[in-house]
C-alpha cells in the first residue's frame, strides 16, 4: 500500500487576512480573559474553538502577547492589570 502523501503546505496569509483574523478573534479573548484568571493557550483554544479557528485564536495570542496586550507568565494568559473591561461595557 503507498505511503499517504503529505499535506501541501497551505500558502501564509497575508497581512490583512492575519489583521482581519485578529479583530475577529479579540474581542472573544479579551472578554474570556476579563474575570482575571490565568488560562493556559490549550484552554483558550478550547474555550473559543466553536467560534474561531485554531489558528487565528494562536496568531491572536501571539500577537497581544508581543504587543502587551496580553501578559503570559509561565505558558498561562491573562489581561495586563488594569486593563478589564468595565462592566457592562
Amino acid at each position: 500500500m503507498p505511503a499517504a502523501k503529505p499535506k501541501p503546505p497551505q500558502p501564509a496569509a497575508s497581512s490583512s487576512d492575519l489583521n482581519a483574523a485578529i479583530a475577529r478573534v479579540r474581542p472573544d479573548l479579551v472578554r474570556l480573559l476579563a474575570d482575571g484568571m490565568r488560562r493556559s493557550k490549550a484552554a483558550i483554544t478550547k474555550a473559543l474553538a466553536e467560534r474561531h479557528d485554531q489558528q487565528d485564536i494562536r496568531r491572536t495570542l501571539l500577537r497581544l502577547a508581543v504587543t502587551g496586550e496580553l501578559v503570559e507568565h509561565k505558558g498561562r494568559f491573562t489581561l495586563p492589570h488594569g486593563d478589564q473591561p468595565e462592566e457592562g461595557g
